[in-house]
């Protein structure tokens, strides 16, 4: 296959070069090209005639691929090397492979298709792969960092539960924000501590929120929790600093259109947040979040 190999050079270890990554293409009888996520030059990669964009990276390297792709109505399907942190894009997609087997296996994958969100604002339009929110996830994304002084994590696990242990101290003190939200018609405005669009089963420090959510049934999941459920977020938030497995507590509803007002707070896309720190938003505006049907090419390896 003609590859178009999209690599993060600052995600993963030194075992995840890309000069790595393409002699182990061309190995497997590929045409492998290469393309910096940190640099200039994707969407003009991505022009080019190519039967494959294999992402090596985290979850957001595979969101600023797979943006590129839906925008240009592409037909060619993405694939992910999964050597980012969270990972919960390929998670989402069943890649617990090793990069070297996935590469390796490149040629038995099969082309499905995974639903995209699509996100209207002030800012006109943008997608969304993993989900979309507000409350004690986007302000924690927003917060300063902590001292960098203390040791670093030494494993992706420790680094998840590193987050999750912040969360958890956070929440105990958290205010419920009003949100004024509409779900298919339905009003489901209140005061929540976290409300999420879920496109796949997790975001962020792998927070499964979703369990049961699918990457191309049409439709979104809506998760919210209330103050009446700070006792449970607690618990849940407990189970996984301590590396249990425990099934999140509320329960989600599909739907496939949100329209949301927004006065103040924070949103995230994906790992993105609105506004940013540089941007002055309205004061008040009108969002709307529905869902693009199959939008996006996945190549699965299994």
């Amino acid at each position: 296959m003609r590859i178009l190999l999209v690599h993060n050079p600052k995600a993963g270890s030194k075992e995840h070069e890309g000069e790595d990554f393409i002699k182990a293409l061309k190995k497997a009888g590929h045409k492998a090209t290469y393309q910096s996520s940190k640099e200039k030059g994707i969407a003009k990669a991505l022009k080019k005639r190519v039967d494959l964009v294999l992402v090596a990276g985290g979850d957001g390297t595979v969101s600023k691929a797979a943006r590129h792709l839906v925008a240009m109505n592409s037909e060619v399907p993405l694939s992910v090397l999964p050597v980012g942190t969270a990972n919960n894009f390929a998670r989402s997609l069943g890649f617990c492979l090793s990069a070297k087997e996935l590469i390796e296996r490149l040629n038995d994958g099969k082309c499905g298709t995974f639903d995209v969100g699509l996100a209207r604002g002030p800012w006109g339009k943008r997608y969304f792969f993993e989900g979309a929110g507000a409350g004690l996830f986007a302000d924690y994304m927003r917060a300063p960092k902590r001292d960098g002084k203390k040791d670093k994590p030494k494993s992706k696990a420790e680094a998840m539960r590193s987050h999750v242990k912040e969360l958890r101290r956070r929440l105990q003190t958290y205010r419920a924000r009003q949100w004024e939200i509409e779900v298919d018609g339905i009003d489901l405005s209140g005061h929540y501590l976290l409300w999420h669009v879920m496109n796949i089963r997790s975001v962020g420090p792998v927070l499964t929120l979703a369990a049961d959510a699918k990457t191309n049934d049409g439709a979104f999941d809506f998760v919210g929790a209330r103050e009446k459920d700070r006792d449970l977020l607690l618990d849940y938030f407990d189970a996984r600093v301590a590396g249990k497995r425990r099934k999140f507590p509320l329960r989600a509803s599909l739907f496939t259109k949100m329209r949301l007002r927004w006065n103040k707070w924070p949103l995230h896309f994906d790992d993105e947040l609105w506004p940013a720190k540089d941007e002055t938003p309205p004061k008040r505006c009108e969002i709307q979040l529905i869902v693009k049907d199959s939008a996006l090419r996945i190549w699965r390896i299994e």
